[in-house]
């Protein structure tokens, strides 16, 4: 079967479409992602092409809803790169609570949750939970009451159990969820402390006072000049001092970012924010 391709003017009537009916602006996505994801999004729906994507669109909410949970990109596992989260146990978060009692961990996108329930697992585990309030953020409604619901596919459960065991050998991730009937499901107390935030795409109501964001593999879906706003909108919510994680195949270059920021571990792409 022959898969349907936009064209750069559909592609662009869709944009317009987004941006005209629900304020959502998406010009400054990757536009090969963009097309692809929306490509996609035809096919499973059968919608035919990209007028009767628009068509729906237009007059169903509901329907553009499930669009936004779509397009957002799925974190595939829980303590993604091992390597990473034992860096965040045994340094940045230690060193965070020397400098504050309580703090603020802010996930822009917060996406399917696996990054907001491995933060919560290793804060427990440090005795540290009850100190950090998490804000948790994403462009889809759905996504988000998805996560409050703890309930996870049950195909990831081999890996996201060999990740941790890299991390922890005192005890198993099991201990942090339930497995009955084919569905699991986390402890959901672990994000107790967290506060969701219905975001648009370009981040204009942003937490402030933040010491840690994760931003990880994200910029890559957005063109230069939204990748530089996401970066700067970072540096604002973060206090000086404050740390922000990418992916690592992401790096922050700019005209002026050596003045913002200073890279702390090049292999995590851990950076922190200058302090004046």
């Amino acid at each position: 079967m022959t898969r349907y391709e936009l064209g750069i003017i559909d592609t662009r009537n869709v944009i317009k479409t987004l941006q005209d009916v629900y304020n959502y602006d998406f010009k400054n996505y990757a536009l090969t992602f963009f097309k692809r994801r929306v490509e996609l999004f035809i096919a499973k729906y059968n919608l035919k092409d990209a007028d009767g994507f628009i068509r729906k669109v237009e007059n169903d909410k509901d329907f553009f809803e499930i669009f936004l949970q779509d397009i957002c990109v799925e974190t595939t596992e829980m303590f993604r790169d091992p390597s990473l989260w034992r860096v965040l146990k045994e340094d940045i978060i230690p060193s965070l609570a020397r400098e504050a009692s309580h703090f603020k961990i802010w996930f822009p996108e917060v996406s399917t949750g696996e990054e907001l329930y491995s933060m919560a697992i290793i804060l427990k585990k440090l005795n540290l939970l009850s100190n950090a309030q998490f804000i948790a953020s994403s462009i889809s409604e759905l996504n988000l009451e998805k996560i409050k619901t703890g309930f996870f596919d049950p195909k990831k459960i081999e890996v996201n159990d060999s990740n941790y065991s890299r991390i922890f050998t005192d005890d198993t991730l099991a201990d942090y969820y339930t497995n009955e009937n084919e569905k699991v499901c986390w402890d959901t107390s672990l994000i107790d402390n967290t506060k969701f935030l219905k975001q648009n795409i370009i981040f204009d109501d942003y937490p402030k006072g933040v010491k840690l964001i994760l931003f990880r593999n994200q910029m890559i879906y957005y063109n230069q000049i939204l990748q530089e706003r996401f970066i700067k909108i970072m540096y604002n919510c973060l206090v000086p001092g404050g740390v922000l994680v990418i992916g690592n195949n992401e790096k922050i270059e700019y005209w002026n970012s050596e003045k913002d920021y200073t890279l702390i571990d090049k292999t995590e792409r851990i950076y922190k924010k200058k302090l004046a």
